[in-house]
């Protein structure tokens, strides 16, 4: 059989936590025999959908998979699941971007891939990762195998939006929407891993929008650093803050991916400030614990109190709109420092 040459990790993934109901669907289908011939699955980056992607392949190729009322599962130990985990599973087609885009080229030899019977399998499954990133000439021709799949076969297509595929290309598929995970349930993962101290799981987890891989990402990316420094700004009294702008605006206008993060992490701090005005006015009994629970940053939560009479509501709201603007200018040719400064320079004038 030919197959596609990828450079792909073919590892599968082990977390699907939050995916529990399309693999159920997914299980009931393929146990009444009413599997669609394309699946396409739609999420945020880091949502799970090549995880899920994967665990769908391993339970198509499994010889003897549970499909029960439980979370159906592959039994792992069949031919099909060892060569599955030993990536060496030969009715396994993998396509993912070569550079920037899915060219023609690959979707030509997935066509001849697939006009083959399946080797060792009652089925052949193919999946095709970030397909949002198919040029027009690949996606046409993609059309084609969409419109008359050859019998055995299933495509498995992820992206992070309808809106970058063909809509013809959508319709012939069953869409599946991927959501991230819970905070609490991120919070969990996050401990699990010791991705940072329990007291700033809460943060780690809001931030990171449901994905445990944006979680390590932003771990990466020093986020508790970037966080520090801000809040330490946040906090100094005007003529200190006033020292510290030149130094800070210099150190996050580096790149402008480290600008986007320092406005994300300043509206967390925003946020908190206003939920802890509204909690003050209008939830004056209730203990502490659930005024911790509201907040993105509950670790900072007595500084936080202790700060939020230098900023009035509106303060707040005019600087959150100005925060907008500065992504917004970001993509402009704007100069990244001056952006930086112009982001600081707020929080100290509108202090009170």
């Amino acid at each position: 059989m030919v197959q596609v040459k990828n450079s792909v990790n073919r590892q599968v993934p082990a977390d699907i936590s939050g995916q529990e109901r399309p693999i159920r669907v997914f299980g009931r289908m393929m146990k009444k025999g009413l599997l669609a011939h394309a699946y396409l699955l739609v999420g945020a980056p880091g949502a799970g959908k090549k995880a899920l992607a994967f665990s769908l392949a391993k339970l198509l190729l499994c010889e003897k998979p549970y499909l029960g009322e439980d979370l159906p599962s592959p039994c792992g130990s069949c031919a099909g699941c060892l060569k599955f985990e030993h990536h060496t599973h030969p009715d396994l087609v993998i396509l993912k971007p070569q550079g920037a885009m899915i060219k023609l080229e690959q979707i030509r030899d997935l066509q001849r891939a697939l006009s083959f019977s399946p080797l060792d399998s009652q089925r052949r499954v193919c999946l095709i990762l970030e397909a949002q990133k198919i040029n027009l000439p690949a996606a046409n021709a993609l059309l084609k195998t969409l419109e008359e799949p050859p019998g055995g076969n299933h495509l498995i297509l992820t992206a992070t939006s309808v809106r970058g595929l063909l809509p013809t290309i959508v319709s012939r598929c069953q869409v599946v929407h991927c959501e991230g995970l819970s905070v609490s349930a991120l919070m969990e993962r996050i401990k699990e891993k010791r991705l940072c101290p329990s007291d700033s799981a809460q943060f780690l987890a809001c931030f990171s929008e449901g994905s445990i891989s944006k979680a390590m990402d932003l771990i990466e990316q020093n986020i508790f650093s970037v966080r520090e420094d801000l809040f330490e700004f946040l906090k100094s009294k005007k003529g200190k803050a006033l020292l510290m702008l030149l130094v800070l605006s210099k150190q996050i206008s580096n790149k402008r991916e480290n600008i986007l993060l320092a406005v994300q992490v300043i509206r967390t701090f925003l946020r908190d400030l206003m939920m802890l005005k509204v909690l003050k006015k209008y939830d004056r009994k209730k203990p502490k614990e659930h005024i911790v629970q509201t907040l993105i940053n509950p670790d900072y939560v007595n500084e936080l109190q202790a700060i939020s009479h230098r900023f009035g509501s509106q303060d707040l709201a005019e600087y959150c709109q100005w925060l907008d603007k500065v992504e917004w200018l970001l993509d402009r040719n704007i100069s990244r420092e001056f952006l930086a400064e112009s982001a600081l320079i707020f929080w100290i004038r509108k202090r009170r």
